[in-house]
This record gives structure tokens, C-alpha cells and sequence, in this order.
């Protein structure tokens, strides 16, 4: 059933910076070092909240538009039956956060490159979560203000912890009429030892207090490591198989840049293939012909089957000699 949402959700779509976007170019992809890279992930047990949170996300900087109906990211035909999400899937966002500048006594505005994964809360999918979190420098840890804390919050959590993520916790619901914000926070304090000042209190369905966890995430995730100027290094997050493309797999580029006509090697199986297509989700598949140092998107390159795709693998540039990513 589609989510009616109030007006002042998305009163940010009506600027410029935040309206739909018609495609990406590479010169504009280009605009963005890893210092305004942002890579985060949504986190939590099931039912908390999570697709829909990353709808109204979605929605707030323009990158799908108001009334597409509820969990867009939801894509498999179970995951829309049962309401859960089985998958973790990536999206691409553009923001522009402004902060107050105490020299000028003005404000100073940056566009950010934020890549979303929405990841499963089912514990039979808690694999799918530990891979979308290798290509994470942070993660929004959504917890129920009514339910608080539960079995996966807590799995979760220290898959994050274990990965050396920041942490961000969201009590969303709060519009609930048993909602007790407070003892969620007591939980998180006694569980995490998180401090209760850092949560952001949410309600995905009303929009109360959507506006600060973009900012939040800019603010309080780090930017992604890497060297621009070394030779291309990736890791495969995910593949699949599409019967027009062939296989498309899921990347995070860790150094230097991969362009479409690329020769790429796999250190799994040795093989070399050439780069058909590479671009960015924003939401769809939007080709770019580039991806930079610390973004997140697909690259096409004639896999035959998935088979050859093996999750974890380092992909680099052909004929070069180049160090493993740690296996996920």
C-alpha cells in the first residue's frame, strides 16, 4: 500500500540542487574526490524501518520522484509480497549541504556524492550485510522507537563495530503512539554504550526529522580511503544476470579510476575482460563511462555467468601486479 506523505517532506525538491536528475555525466562524476564521497549503509533489524527510510532519502535529494509507491529499492517479487528485504541493493545521491561559516558570518555549500546500500534485516541474510558493509565507511543503525532494540539490531551492530564503521543510531517510528524514544536511547547507552545525544530521532512516514540524517552522514562518516593515482582496484560487492547485458556486477572502485574500454584482470581466476559499461545507480542503471576513487556503481564486461563473478574478488587493470583486497 503506497505511503501518502505530507508536503513539507520534500519542500526540498522544489531547488535546483535537488530536483530529478536527467543522467550524470563523467566530467560531472569527476567533480567529486573522495573528500565529498560519502558510502553508508542502512542497518537494522527487520521491520524496523530501513526501505522505507531509504525511500524518503531517496525522494528528499531528487533522486526518485514523490508517489512511486513504498519500498522502491524492494525490487524482487518476494521482497514486495512480504514486505522485507531480501537483497541489499545500491543507490547513488547527490546533496548539497551548507554549513554556517563563523569567519564570513555566512554559509558555505558543498555538493556530497552519498551511496546508499539497503540491506536486509532478516537473519537468514546477514552474509548479504557483511558485503554491503565492505564497501561502507559508515552505517545508520535504525532501531523501532517502539520495539527498541531486537535479535539483529544487535548482530548488526557488531557486524558494523567489527568492520570499524561510525555508527550512526536512528530511532525511527517516533510517531507511534507507543513510541518511547527515551528508553530506546537507555538500550543503546546500556547495550553499545552509544551516547543518546547522537541519535536522531525519525519517523520515515511523516518526514519528522528526516532533514538532519544526510547531514548527519556528512558530518560523522569519513570519506573513503584510497589513491587516485594508482592503477584501478575494485572489489565486487554483487552480481547478477541480466538476459539483454549479461552479467552486471556491483563495484567499489579503492584506487584509481576505471573508464569504459578498460582492460580489467581478476585476481580470483586471472581472467581479462574489457569494460563494456560502467556507471553509477541513480537509481537505475545510468551509464557514466567512468568511475572515480571511492564511488560505488556496476561495471558490464561480458561475464557469461556469474559464476566468474565471485563476491569479494579484487578486480584491477590488466597486466599489473597489484595487492588483494581483504577477502569479505
Amino acid at each position: 500500500r503506497a505511503i501518502v506523505l505530507p508536503e513539507r517532506l520534500l519542500s526540498s525538491q522544489a531547488s535546483p540542487e535537488h530536483r530529478p536528475r536527467p543522467g550524470v555525466s563523467a566530467s560531472e562524476l569527476g567533480q567529486y574526490p573522495p573528500e565529498r564521497i560519502r558510502n553508508f549503509s542502512i542497518i537494522a533489524h527487520v521491520d524496523h524501518g530501513k526501505s522505507t527510510l531509504a525511500d524518503r532519502l531517496l525522494e528528499l535529494t531528487g533522486t526518485i520522484q514523490k508517489g512511486h509507491g513504498a519500498q522502491y529499492l524492494d525490487k524482487l517479487q518476494v521482497e514486495k509480497e512480504r514486505g522485507i528485504t531480501v537483497k541489499a541493493q545500491t543507490a547513488t545521491m547527490f546533496y548539497k549541504h551548507t554549513v554556517e561559516n563563523p569567519e564570513s558570518h555566512g554559509t558555505d555549500s558543498s555538493s556530497y556524492l552519498l551511496n546508499l546500500i539497503d540491506t536486509p534485516g532478516h537473519v537468514d541474510f546477514s552474509y548479504e550485510v557483511s558485503r554491503s558493509l565492505a564497501a561502507c565507511q559508515g552505517a545508520l543503525l535504525v532501531v523501532d522507537a517502539a520495539q527498541g532494540v531486537q535479535a539483529q539490531t544487535i548482530a548488526n551492530f557488531y557486524l558494523a563495530f567489527e568492520s570499524n564503521l561510525s555508527i550512526i543510531p536512528v530511532i525511527n517510528k517516533i510517531d507511534q503512539p507507543t513510541a518511547d524514544p527515551d528508553n530506546v536511547k537507555a538500550q543503546l547507552k546500556r547495550l553499545f554504550d552509544i551516547d543518546p545525544s547522537e541519535a536522531l530521532l525519525t519517523s520515515a512516514k511523516t518526514g519528522q526529522g528526516l532533514s538532519q540524517v544526510l547531514p548527519a552522514v556528512i558530518e560523522r562518516i569519513p570519506c573513503p580511503p584510497g589513491n587516485c593515482d594508482s592503477p584501478v582496484r575494485m572489489l565486487l560487492l554483487d552480481s547478477y544476470y541480466d538476459e539483454y547485458k549479461g552479467v552486471i556486477c556491483h563495484v567499489a572502485i579503492v584506487d584509481g579510476a576505471m573508464r569504459k574500454g578498460d582492460k580489467i584482470s581478476s585476481a580470483a581466476t586471472g581472467r581479462t575482460y574489457e569494460v563494456f559499461d560502467v556507471g553509477i545507480m541513480h537509481p537505475e542503471l545510468t551509464p557514466t563511462g567512468v568511475l572515480y576513487t571511492g564511488q560505488v556503481g556496476y561495471v558490464i564486461t561480458g561475464m557469461r555467468s556469474t559464476k566468474e563473478a565471485r563476491i569479494g574478488d579484487t578486480l584491477h587493470q590488466a597486466k599489473t601486479i597489484v595487492e588483494p583486497l581483504p577477502v569479505i
